[in-house]
């Protein structure tokens, strides 16, 4: 199936065959992409953990302390970062943001203080989370590799690193985590909140797909390991709200829902992040890397 039996207008083809692989890339790696956690609180911690080490991502310095992958930058020096400004970045409620993280701080994903909470190193450092972070990093070269024999990718800025030894994968986890919660940001601004927002994902990665079909709820449920009730419950509103259209079949993003003014925006902002990630990698001398076959253990960004 072409793009235009999408219902895509024509000159927005290569949006929607960038979002239909990213879609696809963005879904496996919210639901697989830290530590095992739930995709919903998942992205608490890249919130919490890209808040905190803000400041040391724009000093040099700081990736010769902190370049290898089991060392991260320590707890003090990490920015805490508070609820409600975690809670403000997702479009959350205060009450439901507060209660997630005592629940990741009662298991030692997350600290909370009088300053604020903070992703500790141990956590970063834990081997559960070194697994995701390679798992994820091997999932971005793919997607890489994949755009690029689609001819999707533009021209590059040359790497202002020296060629390293290593892939930089902290540095790769950190350009991964802007580009997830940046393109969140924008399905955010269609779907209203975040649940609605991994459903709508996952719709969309059904409707661009080769052979689009209506998805059970159970089946988006166990996707992204949500009650079937909450999607359900979810889906409910966004079908009032025109995101969706429900059968007996499943739930369904139709080609006239593909052609709202929303949705061609939210796909030409993916573009755009999608090619300010991999311009980044590029900088940074991670696809310089890949490309010269280099090996999977790495340095990075704190």
């Amino acid at each position: 199936m072409g793009l235009a039996d999408h219902g895509v207008p024509e000159g927005a083809t290569r949006d929607v065959a960038l979002a239909r692989l990213s879609f696809a890339f963005l879904l496996d790696e919210m639901a697989n992409g830290v530590a095992g956690l739930e995709p919903f609180e998942a992205l608490l911690v890249l919130a919490v953990n890209q808040a905190n080490i803000a400041p040391l991502t724009r000093d040099p310095a700081a990736r010769a302390r902190y370049g290898q992958l089991d060392a991260p930058a320590p707890d003090d020096e990490r920015r805490p970062v508070s609820i409600n400004a975690v809670a403000a970045s997702l479009g959350l409620p205060f009450e439901t943001v507060r209660r997630r993280i005592r629940r990741l701080a009662a298991a030692g994903v997350c600290t909370m203080g009088a300053e604020g909470v903070v992703v500790p190193a141990a956590f970063l450092a834990s081997p559960t989370y070194l697994r995701s972070v390679m798992t994820g990093h091997l999932r971005l070269r793919a997607f890489y590799f994949d755009l690029a024999a689609r001819r999707l990718v533009d021209d590059l800025p040359g790497s202002a690193y020296p060629p390293e030894r290593d892939v930089p994968i902290r540095a790769a986890a950190r350009l991964l985590s802007d580009y997830v919660l940046r393109t969140c940001e924008g399905l955010m601004r269609e779907a209203g909140n975040v649940i609605s927002t991994l459903i709508l994902t996952a719709l969309l990665v059904a409707a661009l797909g080769d052979d689009p079909a209506p998805v059970p709820v159970k089946a988006i449920a166990a996707q992204l390991r949500l009650p079937a009730e909450t999607v359900r419950r979810h889906v409910l509103q966004m079908a009032e709200d025109g995101l969706c259209e429900r059968s007996v079949l499943g739930v369904a993003i139709t080609p006239r829902i593909l052609a709202r003014p929303g949705l061609q925006l939210l796909f030409a902002d993916n573009g755009k992040h999608v090619q300010r990630l991999l311009a980044g990698l590029a900088e940074r001398g991670v696809i310089l890397s890949w490309e010269g076959g280099a090996g999977q253990a790495g340095r990075g960004a704190a």
